[in-house]
């Protein structure tokens, strides 16, 4: 158990995220991981406990010295680090071939009860609606990540504009990572 030094409330260690001071001009950095030496100070990964932890001096109680923090650019470092976790598990769902590919795929996979999370580009269009709809009614978790370029140079398209997750674990971290992401960007 910890304690968050934003909101002040207990939580499971797995819960809060670790922030270690590093390099000689102290700076704040997340340490996911829980590898950095030296005095760490552990935060529920939302917005608002970070802005509490930094304007109430949560931070700097906890580490026992004073250290510059700018809040923005820390929520953007750890967004870019959920964004590159999120990219790495949609990686490990094509090397373990546990993907559909392109509209009929995904569509064929929602259909068929093997998809279990559905991710879309934010720019995706046609059939979109339709994907959307076949995964509602399932249950299923329908995530928008990247643009269709991006999700493409995954997968060595020119462009991908929706895929289907068959595996359950990486479905499963995907929604768990999606949804720290969407909790960090959510404003106070």
């Amino acid at each position: 158990m910890r304690t968050c030094a934003g909101c002040r409330t207990r939580d499971a260690q797995s819960a809060l995220l670790r922030f270690a001071v590093r390099d000689e001009a102290p700076r704040l950095v997340p340490d996911p991981r829980r590898q950095f030496p030296g005095r760490g100070v552990s935060v529920h990964p939302r917005r608002a406990c970070i802005v509490r932890a930094a304007k109430g001096g949560g931070f700097a109680r906890s580490l026992r010295s004073q250290v510059a923090v700018d809040v923005e650019a820390l929520c953007a470092l750890i967004q870019s680090g959920y964004s590159a976790r999120i990219e790495g598990l949609l990686m490990a769902a094509l090397r373990k071939r546990a993907a559909s590919l392109g509209s009929d795929a995904t569509r064929a996979a929602l259909r068929d009860g093997s998809a279990r999370l559905v991710v879309l580009a934010r720019d995706a269009a046609g059939r979109r609606g339709e994907v959307v709809s076949l995964a509602e009614r399932d249950g299923l978790l329908v995530i928008e990540h990247g643009t269709k370029s991006q999700l493409g140079r995954l997968v060595g398209r020119d462009e991908l504009g929706v895929f289907a997750i068959l595996d359950e674990r990486i479905a499963s971290e995907l929604a768990t990572v999606v949804s720290l992401a969407q909790d960090l960007s959510e404003a106070e």
